[in-house]
């Protein structure tokens, strides 16, 4: 019987793999099936970046492709096999299942590894016109992973990068974007030749640069074909726009007024875009052909096509916006809401009154440069900060349009000395931007400047600042001087009482700001990382300030009783990393501004606000005032933001709370709006949410949930709270030694509800670490459709996971945990466990871990069983193996 027994498991464990052939079959479909859309995503953007910017393909995404197209190859001969073996070939079908089973796990691999996080082509590094050897060296250390900083010498800073790129050994640099000729050398990049087999490609729009930089070969990139040209136009017109036939023939003539130039087919295509009257279009080629150039260094065919894209923007308003672009620099990454910012406070939507209504018109205006391709779409930021940066060229027409009228001056990353040079040529502008420019000796103008609005001084190294310089500067509406080493500020300041936007951030050697009393038209004041101790006089005529920003003021003493509070029409208010922290005014006795200072600004929008202790934010919370907000960053510990960090929060919607460091066993926390919940080091907590939600109570914007080092912390959240996180997409738990178990019943509920299951559609990431005694992530079954990771790591109680088999989340990437950990789970049933096995990977720690046990455990074992021959007792492996009467037998027959 017992034999009998052996061969039914045998049988058995062969025919397992069969079984599961045909199930497997689909899965391996659905999984190539995944992996061409990744691959045709890819092709599709090298396509893009090739025909676009003359790009090529890394090597390691080549590599990657073939490697894709090698395993669809496979995967077709094993179908192909498959169809053709009979039933009867079971040595053969089961060789062929587990080719199955293999390609399946090399689909999903492949699919992961084709994310290709740092880019698909070769970057590209930008030597722009304002591009000077600092910034030059500055980029190529960056590439090359050296540090430079304790380098000021650009000698020095050669040497070092010389170095850098001899250890490298061959090598290809590709510099874009040259306008000026330079020495190699002197950069620190070794010159080619047959030795080093280096090379060194750059791209320029002057055959004069060619020359200087004594190209060995220089090829010229031709324009696009007659039929690509047709092709790019139309994209941009829109895939879904025809063409009747009577605009067609105008529209191929627009099109080759364009002359095959990818700007001008992007700009034009973009600005006729939805236009389907045909005098519209008959207008447009008129106006190409008629446009005259009047821009140095461009070619006739590109400025008309510029031109005509600029002069067919829907308003004025977006015009100007467009040129107001031209005040950043070069390839600047500019902040949308920043910018928005400066165009309310210098008045291009004055007759819009609410601020957010500005905010969405602003939004509106950007987009539609975007859409006429007039802007380009920027890098995306922490929460969701939007950028935005002006193609060179366009840059290039901005700036002659406003020089021909005299309306802006423009010298930013400049070496500009005296400024201004010529008072006289002063009188008729509007903007000046003098931003990261350097040796600005003398700030003075004696002249009267009544039509200048802005005036952008952001990162420049100022010197003296002539204590009239706004003495006739009445009209000034935007002033920015943040990221200077100014000292003080003229007296003058007070003179500028039509100022709208006074930016002052990070000056840190900023001690003191000259009285505000005058200026009653200030809706926005930046002072953060500013070295202030008191706040400005005259804060209380500020009556129509709408923005105060205080954040990083690490040395301010004190905010006075009744300075905040009386800025009624304030809407937002950003005070984090602040020395003064907010407490209630008991605890002050009336010596400075409290909670309830905050609680009284009944407009309050946005509130970014550090507490001296959870007894004070719980003095908050319990105020609601919070629920009149839409934005707002609440912390008590330590948690450190950076500038830029706290800058995004202030314009974005997030809504985050992140408490640490307090002495409690319970916390409340914002129930609406809250986007972001971070937990730390609070050792006597044991409770979240005690009670449960009522009616209006909910989670539902809530993205992310964070708690670590929270000893005695035994749950997360309820199931009633749990069920209202329709939005959560991150779940961080860590370090949390009492947690039994993440989600609980309570109250009424009890688990006679048990079988229901909890929906999160948005839940992309579940991590676990460091939980010795978590048992149970939910006792429900978890439907998450969206998550993509789970890490489960030193959580050895945790046998089971929330999913059933109807339920898996299809989108699925990846599971990570000991080896250990994942053949000791239950599953409620055997097919959940061969879904969930090809997502699974051991990190490299556990891995190497393991083998060290085992081979430990290997060599114990070894030295027992010498032991136990020596005593004439049986090896240990057969111990384990043997009955109390073959133990005898064996005995016996020794």
């Amino acid at each position: 019987m017992e034999h009998l027994g052996t061969v039914f498991e045998m049988g058995k464990a062969i025919c397992a793999p069969l079984q599961s052939l045909k199930e497997n079959e689909d899965i391996l479909d659905k999984r190539i099936e995944e992996l061409s859309c990744r691959e045709s995503d890819v092709r599709a953007d090298l396509e893009r970046e090739k025909l676009q910017y003359g790009k090529m393909p890394k090597r390691e995404v080549e590599l990657w492709l073939k490697n894709v197209q090698n395993t669809k190859d496979k995967v077709h001969d094993i179908k192909q096999k498959l169809g053709e073996v009979s039933w009867t070939h079971i040595q053969l079908r089961m060789h062929l299942a587990k080719e199955v089973e293999e390609k399946i796990k090399e689909a999903v691999e492949l699919k992961e590894n084709g994310r290709f996080q740092e880019g698909l082509v070769v970057d590209l590094l930008v030597v722009s016109k304002e591009s000077d050897l600092k910034e030059l060296q500055d980029r190529l250390s960056n590439a090359l992973s050296v540090d430079l900083s304790n380098y000021k010498d650009t000698l020095c800073k050669s040497a070092k990068l010389f170095e850098a790129f001899n250890r490298r050994g061959k090598f290809l640099l590709i510099l874009d974007d040259i306008w000026s000729t330079f020495p190699l050398t002197k950069v620190g990049v070794p010159e080619p030749n047959q030795e080093n087999k280096c090379k060194i490609v750059w791209t320029t729009r002057s055959k004069k640069v060619c020359r200087g930089m004594c190209s060995r070969r220089t090829i010229k990139v031709d324009a696009l074909t007659k039929d690509e040209s047709w092709t790019l136009f139309k994209e941009k017109l829109g895939t879904d726009f025809v063409l009747s036939p009577e605009i067609e023939p105008i529209a191929k003539a627009v099109v080759e007024e364009c002359d095959g130039l990818p700007l001008g087919i992007i700009t034009v295509g973009a600005a006729m875009r939805g236009v389907d009257d045909i005098r519209i279009w008959r207008n447009a080629l008129e106006d190409l052909k008629n446009s005259r150039p009047d821009l140095e260094g461009l070619e006739d065919d590109v400025f008309s096509c510029l031109r005509f894209s600029f002069d067919h923007l829907k308003t004025q308003i977006h015009r100007d916006c467009f040129l107001y672009c031209a005040l950043y620099r070069e390839d600047d990454q500019i902040g949308c809401d920043s910018l928005i910012e400066k165009w309310m406070a210098d008045g291009f939507f004055d007759e819009i009154e609410d601020r957010e209504k500005g905010f969405d018109k602003g939004y509106t205006v950007i987009n539609d440069l975007k859409d006429a391709c007039m802007l380009e779409k920027g890098e995306l930021g922490d929460f969701n900060i939007s950028f935005v940066r002006m193609h060179d060229l366009l840059r290039d027409l901005a700036i002659a349009i406003t020089r021909k009228s005299r309306q802006f001056v423009v010298k930013v990353s400049s070496n500009v000395g005296k400024f201004p040079g010529d008072e006289n040529l002063m009188d008729d502008v509007i903007r000046v931007s003098l931003m990261y420019s350097s040796n600005i000796e003398l700030l003075s103008c004696q002249s009267k400047c009544l039509k200048l609005s802005t005036l952008l001084l952001e990162g420049s190294r100022l010197g003296n600042i002539d204590h009239l310089l706004f003495e006739h500067m009445q009209n000034l509406r935007v002033l920015d001087l943040s990221n200077t080493d100014i000292t003080c500020l003229p007296q003058s300041l007070s003179n500028l009482v039509n100022l709208h936007a006074l930016l002052i951030r990070d000056c840190w050697k900023l001690t003191e700001v000259p009285s505000l009393v005058q200026l009653t038209e200030l809706r926005v004041l930046h002072l953060s990382g500013t070295a202030i101790k008191y706040l400005p006089d005259g804060m209380d005529s500020l009556t129509n300030l709408r923005v105060l920003g205080l954040s990083a003021t690490t040395r301010l003493e004190m905010v006075p009783v009744g300075a905040i509070s009386s800025l009624s029409h304030l809407k937002e208010l950003s005070m984090v990393e602040s020395k003064w922290q907010w407490s209630s005014n008991e605890d002050r006795n009336g010596r400075g501004a409290g909670v309830e200072d905050i609680v009284r600004l009944m407009h309050l929008k946005k509130l970014l606000l550090d507490f001296v202790d959870l007894s004070a934010f719980s003095s908050y919370v319990r105020s609601r005032h919070w629920r009149g907000l839409n934005c707002f960053l609440l912390r008590v510990g330590i948690a450190l933001f950076d500038l830029e960090e706290i800058q995004d929060v202030f314009y974005s919607r997030a809504c985050v709370v992140n408490v640490s460091d307090g002495d409690c066993n319970s916390v409340a926390f914002p129930t609406s709006n809250l986007t972001e919940l971070g937990i730390s080091q609070l050792y006597n907590l044991s409770t979240i949410y005690m009670e449960e939600p009522t009616q209006g109570d909910n989670l539902a914007n809530l993205k992310r949930i964070a708690i670590e080092c929270c000893p005695k912390l035994k749950y997360v959240l309820s199931v009633g709270w749990f069920q209202t996180l329709q939005n959560l997409e991150e779940i961080d738990v860590f370090d949390c030694q009492a947690m039994e178990e993440m989600v609980v019943y309570m109250g009424d509920m009890g688990e006679a509800n048990n079988n229901l299951p909890i929906t999160l559609p948005r839940l992309k990431r579940l991590a676990l670490s460091l939980l010795p005694n978590l048992k149970s992530i939910c006792k429900r079954t978890l439907i998450c459709s969206s998550l993509e990771q789970i890490d489960v790591l030193y959580c050895p109680m945790l046998k089971m996971l929330p999913f059933s088999i109807n339920s898996l989340p299809s989108s699925l990437k990846q599971i990570e945990g000991s080896r250990r950990w994942w053949d000791s789970l239950e599953w409620d049933n055997a097919n959940t466990k061969m879904h969930l096995q090809p997502f699974f990977s051991e990190p490299l720690r556990f891995s190497v871990q393991r083998r060290e046990e085992d081979q430990e455990r290997q060599g114990t074992k070894r030295k027992a069983e010498h032991l136990l021959m020596d005593l004439n007792f049986p090896p240990h492996s057969l111990v384990q193996q043997l009955s109390p009467r073959n133990w005898q037998l064996w005995k016996t027959h020794e």
